[in-house]
């Protein structure tokens, strides 16, 4: 397929040179108008492309203007929840009377035939953001050069411009900010953009350093660049199996509650770039080769469909043919399909919620319908994996009450570097990790009681405690958190136990805080538009599918025709009061548009 080939109606469809320099540096701006053309025809055949599509490219990175128009056009279907194929991007186009300029409605069934498969959409659509990053910098450049040129040009206002414009490109492309906002926290390694890492945009929050503390956070560390896993959820993994493997003896007490060293996780990230299953195989890879004999069905199985079910599992069993979790009652459950556990528990009469409840306190386990089935002291963790679309669909304010799923973390998860010739971590390093695992854990089991140092309890009466719990959230982001204060001491005493201590220093204890505000997090970015009133949550998640474009005020008015402007305004201020909706002015060549976006 040649770029050639694509039909030119009008000149304008392809930009002219920016200026005389971009010729002479490359010969002509740099684009790839294959990569243009397969990004949209991967968004004409696939609803996941265009989600996957708006993550990384802005309308505004297409070399051609004709694919700006087409991808606009796209997004607005996709916005308004339409299908947006050939036919009906065409018949949207032509209701404005883009479709001539655009190539006509056979140019969009080229673009369906000319992409090679719409499952590496992100991968094309990274290639046009790479090319439009570069015409900006040649742009700039250009300007830089112009304006130095101009005789009457004052030195001083020359230098301040250069400087203005470092910091433009330097800061692109992250999200618009406030002018008054300064940069703060410590570098994050695992997330900042540096030179030779190729790093997605993140359409969420991004943890703060400090959870990637100790042996578990040196353990991420290490195995960050072998993986496209969110380091996040590798640790929340890590976290979760090891709690699981410890077992029950190690323990803390929060009040007059026994609380065993259990993490359970909720990994939420979209299928194709979230890499859930990334994060759990590597973090499990490490692990199995340091004790496989966890690692098979008796340990780890899979399929929460009932909690009879999973009380067969560790049953109290004494006989010769026991089961080996009969004796050994440690579990760490995964499940890459938590919403059809979800959907279980919603059951009228099933007994898998309370179960649940019961496992995540370390109780004994027991059977309303089988009284001989019971299982004495279980030591079970709990990993799920689920989309943002299933997670918000089947949340509900019932189950929230219940307090089922606020023994979960919520932890947003998101592809975090891009290495499409990856071979994984060499055997060498998951050996020498794995070494140190088994002595790491050995150790651990031994522990008993875990306490605080004076400066960790201190931290956790003066500042932890009251933050966390801090209700002014309100609705069911605080339900969902509601665990918060007693979740933080058991996630210390983890990263405690991982270090070879029994005694939760304020380091242990600062990540923990930290993992917990970034599941707070989490919770506000997945379900902060979930406010009661249809129309608001349709212009927040209208939002949010928007990606880095935003919505303009044409399109928040197609978005509801037959609304009065001031219902729209109206509508509009009410996100602007959920967690994390901006507004901000975009320059244009006349009046600056206002919009609306959604910035994590």
């Amino acid at each position: 397929m040649s770029p050639e080939a694509a039909p030119e109606p009008y000149n304008s469809n392809v930009r002219p040179p920016h200026s005389d320099l971009s010729r002479v540096v490359a010969g002509q701006p740099p684009q790839d108008l294959e990569a243009e053309q397969s990004v949209l025809g991967a968004m004409l055949l696939s609803a996941q492309a265009i989600a996957d599509v708006v993550e990384t490219l802005d309308a505004g990175d297409y070399y051609r203007p004709a694919h700006e128009t087409i991808h606009r056009a796209i997004c607005e279907l996709h916005d308004q929840g339409q299908s947006a194929d050939p036919i009906t991007v065409a018949h949207h186009l032509g209701k404005r009377g883009d479709l001539a300029r655009v190539g006509g409605a056979s140019y969009l069934h080229t673009l369906v035939e000319s992409v090679p498969t719409a499952a590496n959409a992100e991968y094309y659509a990274e290639i046009v953001r790479e090319k439009a990053e570069r015409r900006r910098l040649i742009e700039a450049g250009t300007r830089l050069v112009q304006a130095a040129s101009a005789p009457d040009a004052d030195l001083h206002q020359l230098r301040a411009t250069l400087l203005t414009q470092i910091t433009e490109l330097t800061a692109w492309p992250t999200e618009p900010v406030a002018e008054d906002a300064a940069p703060t926290g410590p570098p994050n390694l695992l997330y900042d953009r540096r030179p030779g890492l190729h790093r997605p945009h993140r359409p969420g929050p991004t943890p703060h350093p400090e959870v990637f503390c100790g042996w578990l956070g040196e353990t991420v560390r290490e195995l960050d660049p072998t993986t496209e896993a969110d380091p996040i959820a590798v640790l929340a993994n890590l976290l979760s199996a090891a709690g699981a493997i410890i077992g029950r003896r190690p323990h803390l007490m929060v009040g007059n509650d026994r609380h065993p060293s259990l993490i359970w996780a909720l990994t939420i990230g979209p299928t194709s770039s979230g890499r859930k299953g990334s994060a759990t195989s590597t973090a499990r890879r490490v692990l199995a080769e340091a004790l496989p004999d966890f690692f098979g069905p008796d340990h780890t199985p899979r399929g929460l469909n009932s909690g009879e079910g999973l009380i067969e599992y560790v049953k109290d069993d004494t006989g010769e043919t026991a089961a080996p979790a009969s004796i050994d009652k440690r579990l760490w459950v995964v499940e890459s399909e938590y919403a059809v556990t979800m959907s279980r528990g919603r059951r009228e009469g099933s007994s898998l919620p309370g179960v649940l409840r019961q496992a995540w306190d370390g109780d004994s386990l027991g059977s309303m319908v089988r009284d001989s089935l019971k299982a004495t002291d279980p030591h079970i963790a709990i990993l799920g994996h689920i989309t943002p679309e299933e997670f918000r669909a089947k949340m509900q304010d019932s189950e929230m009450a219940g307090g089922t799923y606020n023994r979960f973390l919520p932890i947003f998860c998101h592809r975090n570097l891009i290495l499409p010739g990856s071979r994984g971590a060499s055997a060498e390093l998951i050996t020498n990790l794995a070494a140190s695992w088994r002595t790491v854990l050995a150790d651990a089991a031994r522990v008993d009681e875990v306490e605080f140092s004076d400066a960790a309890w201190e931290l956790y009466c003066e500042e932890v405690y009251p933050a966390l719990s801090d209700d002014s959230a309100g609705g069911v982001i605080t339900q969902f958190t509601a665990r918060a204060a007693p979740y933080v001491q058991r996630v210390a005493m983890v990263y405690a136990l991982c270090d070879h201590t029994a005694t939760i220093s304020e380091a242990h204890l600062r990540a923990a805080w930290q993992l917990l505000n970034y599941a707070r997090a989490s919770a506000v970015h997945l379900l902060g538009g979930a406010t009661g009133d249809p129309k608001v949550n349709k212009l927040a998640e209208a939002v949010r599918t928007a990606g880095s474009d935003g919505l303009t005020a044409d399109r928040i008015r197609r978005l509801f025709k037959n609304t009065t402007r001031p219902e729209r305004d109206r509508l509009v201020a009410q996100v602007l009061d959920l967690p994390g909706y901006t507004r901000f002015q975009k320059p244009t060549g006349g009046r600056p548009t206002t919009i609306v976006k959604y910035a994590g």
